[in-house]
């Protein structure tokens, strides 16, 4: 098996798991619906975006969330290095999920690039120098 392109990893550095970091994620005020999906956004200091999810039981069952989280983990993993970014660094997101019936990990993806994509245009309107 040949590999072309870099290796797409998902690692802990690029993970939010703190309260403090999604709060400021919220703080920010900046955020998009795009299908079942309510992303966030804010510039981070990092030169790696970073993933925080939020999925509560109203979602479903514990293995309906794990699928949809598993997903919503590929689909930001595969797209990690086509996300927009602000000169030099990259974004803190974080994605609150609303209850649905589990999607196709295509569909996932699609909705993160365009909520991403909508989400970069408002920070670059927001501050044009791309400061936090």
């Amino acid at each position: 098996m040949t590999r072309t392109g870099p290796r797409l990893r998902f690692r802990r550095n690029q993970r939010l798991s703190r309260a403090r970091d999604f709060q400021q994620v919220y703080d920010a005020r900046v955020s998009r619906r795009a299908g079942p999906l309510v992303i966030y956004a804010k510039p981070n200091q990092t030169p790696c975006h970073r993933l925080g999810l939020s999925v509560g039981r109203r979602v479903g069952t514990a293995v309906t969330r794990n699928l949809i989280k598993r997903r919503l983990r590929e689909a930001f993993r595969t797209l990690q290095l086509t996300l927009p970014r602000p000169a030099d660094r990259a974004y803190d997101l974080v994605i609150n999920v609303r209850p649905h019936d589990p999607l196709h990990l295509a569909d996932y993806q699609t909705h993160l690039q365009d909520a991403a994509r909508a989400l970069h245009e408002t920070w670059s309107r927001r501050d044009p120098k791309g400061s936090p």
